[in-house]
């Protein structure tokens, strides 16, 4: 038989732009298809072609619907691919609303840099547009939790719960390979132990290999329980000194897990009430599929008790959720204090760099970072203390006071990876994925540690034999 074999494209050496490619004597089967998120010059380097033929996928599984994970889907399925996408309910529900808002930002994004660039003749091409990814979107295929399914002949697969964003799986898959049966287990990104929306994850029994992020490898979080209270603290010295709270959030489970916050908050009276603005159409769409969702059992117990009590865990008095440019524009003529939440969570794109642009020089406002920042982002320069930035190739002094709350992660710490890679027992080896070097480094040694010992880190388009 030929040999089974995994190669790594994107999120090896770094933290965006996941895609793994499977190849079995059936055919290949791509594991996510994610956009690279970073400096513009390395985005269109990375996101513009692919290492392998599109139309040599024969299926596409998807771990959950973050751009970083599915954002290179319209381009794949443009380019030639022809396969099933498989993914979970909510996953294909929320992918729809990713993919279609990622389309239109790039289009947006493009037309603007253009225009202010006009003069210069320097332009920039959206990497795809709204039929694309309608086209990609036409190939999924919604698949139920530990429900076996077959994404090509021999191959069985099942989504197993990730504990990372609503609709996010594992994937398990069962192979032959020249060495016998075989599972490989794919963690996608991995849920926390403690988490404020989802269920955690549980290791299966049984895995040969395993496919594991390890974005914060060597890192530990804060514990959820003080996220309250330090996100009360800011609103409290933006009602002092009537601040703008500029909250650049991922659109797809950080918006809902700071609304829920902000939620318990003002029900509890912990903090002055303060205008809120979601202005992101596509957190608006993503907090609906949320409420709608919010009986699957990939919710936590206890949040699913407290949407219970509450009724809707997602809005209050002083919360109002913006769709149309205009009523994000009328932000800019308002006077502070305010939060304002808005995509995307590394500045890379859409409404929070006009946000960033009108409010950066102001030193009485306040941008709080409440994600991971991968290099070469406008994210992480802003958390690494540089006082010019160029938005929208424009310069601008960073006189806002640039805070981070590191309480906030859908990603496992060290210690959680630890705990689930010894709970699931690789027989015959640990591949670490989604992690910048350090961060891969410092896991291998704590694996090692607790004598796991067959541990590699990719480099990109790097190749093993499964057997």
């Amino acid at each position: 038989m030929s040999k089974t074999k995994i190669s790594f494209h994107g999120a090896a050496g770094e933290v965006t732009g996941s895609r793994h490619l499977l190849e079995t004597p059936a055919g290949s089967l791509l594991l996510d298809c994610g956009m690279f998120q970073g400096h513009r010059n390395d985005a269109q380097k990375k996101n513009r072609s692919f290492a392998f033929p599109p139309a040599s996928v024969d299926a596409v599984l998807l771990s959950h619907a973050h751009i970083d994970h599915c954002g290179l889907l319209p381009s794949l399925y443009r380019d030639g691919c022809d396969g099933p996408l498989y993914a979970t309910a909510g996953t294909a529900e929320i992918a729809g609303i990713m993919l279609a808002d990622s389309a239109r930002l790039q289009v947006g994004d493009a037309r603007f840099y253009n225009k202010i660039h006009a003069a210069e003749k320097l332009t920039i091409e959206p990497l795809y547009d709204e039929e694309d990814a309608k086209k990609a979107l036409a190939h999924l295929k919604p698949t139920a939790y530990n429900t076996a399914f077959a994404p090509l002949p021999g191959v069985e697969a099942r989504f197993l719960n990730a504990g990372h964003v609503m609709g996010s799986a594992m994937c398990q898959l069962d192979l032959d390979t020249e060495g016998g049966r075989r599972r490989l287990l794919y963690t996608g990104d991995l849920g926390r132990q403690e988490g404020l929306l989802m269920e955690s994850p549980v290791a299966p029994e049984g895995v040969d290999y395993l496919v594991v992020e390890s974005t914060y490898g060597g890192r530990l979080h804060e514990k959820l329980a003080d996220a309250g209270e330090k996100l009360a603290e800011v609103i409290r010295r933006a009602v002092a000194t009537r601040a703008k709270v500029i909250i650049p959030s991922f659109a797809l489970e950080r918006t809902q897990e700071i609304v829920f916050i902000l939620d318990r908050l003002f029900r509890e009276k912990a903090a002055p009430e303060i205008p809120v603005y979601v202005d992101s159409p596509m957190a608006v769409s993503l907090t609906e599929i949320f409420s709608k969702f919010r009986d699957d059992f990939s919710f936590d117990d206890k949040f699913q008790a407290y949407a219970r009590m509450d009724g809707d865990p997602f809005g209050f008095d002083y919360i109002r959720y913006l769709r149309t440019k205009e009523e994000s524009q009328a932000l800019n003529n308002k006077k502070g204090p305010m939060l304002i939440i808005s995509a995307s969570g590394m500045c890379e794109g859409g409404r929070v760099l006009h946000h960033l642009r009108n409010n950066i020089s102001g030193p009485e406002n306040i941008v709080l970072l409440v994600g991971y920042q991968a290099q070469g982002t406008l994210g992480r320069r802003l958390q690494d203390g540089q006082k010019l930035v160029k938005i929208f190739g424009m310069e601008h002094e960073v006189a806002a006071s640039i805070e981070t709350m590191h309480v906030f992660s859908s990603h496992a710490d060290n210690n959680d990876i630890v705990s689930f890679v010894k709970a699931c027992a690789p027989r015959r080896g640990v591949f670490l994925v989604h992690g910048e070097p350090e961060a891969r480094a410092a896991l291998t040694e704590a694996l090692g540690r607790e004598g796991i010992k067959n541990v590699k880190s990719p480099a990109p388009g790097e190749e093993f034999e499964l057997n």
